[in-house]
């Protein structure tokens, strides 16, 4: 493949930056996702009290970029397991017609799989750091459906949150020259001359 190096590193530095543009779309599709919920639930816009659902290590910044990254995949392989859950009690609970919400639920879903897909590929050395989730469904069941609905807004809120810090942590990594080994900035050099 033309402007690929044998260690496969500018690859790695494009599908990088494929990735944080993914992260970017998705990032914007779960605003318009938890808008539209709250629009077709008659819901307040304000953000729901609790806290995040999924909690991860804190991404401070003595961590490398391999090690923000991995944790971000763990809150983000969470917070799809979440989305699954919903979708699954959303269609047990309230069974709607097709709508523009669920069109763009199933959408985000989907690339949420390919954003873990994609980040996945940038994990190095096998790091693997696991995210927890705080509250499950479980302990709103006594409210009824307002408190799976209120639940389904705090999830929908972590989405929000965990893809936008995806996003930012992708496209503030650092230019590529750091990842390439020594052996490529050598060989780049020769090819200058």
């Amino acid at each position: 493949m033309a402007g690929r190096s044998a260690n496969g590193r500018h690859g790695l530095r494009g599908h990088a930056g494929r990735t944080a543009a993914l992260a970017r779309l998705l990032h914007k599709e779960c605003i318009q996702l938890l808008e539209l919920y709250r629009n077709s639930e008659s819901l307040p816009s304000s953000p729901v009290d609790g806290g995040y659902l999924v909690s991860i290590p804190p991404l401070v910044p003595q961590l490398s970029d391999a090690e923000k990254i991995s944790i971000l995949h763990a809150a983000l392989k969470e917070c799809l397991r979440l989305l699954e859950d919903v979708i699954t009690r959303e269609d047990a609970e309230f069974s709607d017609e097709d709508s523009e919400y669920k069109r763009k639920r199933k959408t985000v879903r989907d690339r949420l799989g390919h954003l873990l897909t994609s980040t996945e590929q940038l994990l190095v050395d096998g790091q693997k750091f696991e995210a927890k989730v705080k509250e499950e469904l479980d302990g709103q069941e006594a409210s009824g459906s307002f408190g799976l609905k209120m639940w389904i807004v705090r999830v929908l809120q972590d989405l929000v949150h965990w893809t936008g810090q995806t996003s930012d942590t992708l496209r503030s990594m650092p230019a590529a020259p750091k990842i390439m080994s020594r052996r490529t900035r050598r060989g780049a050099g020769k090819i200058r001359k």
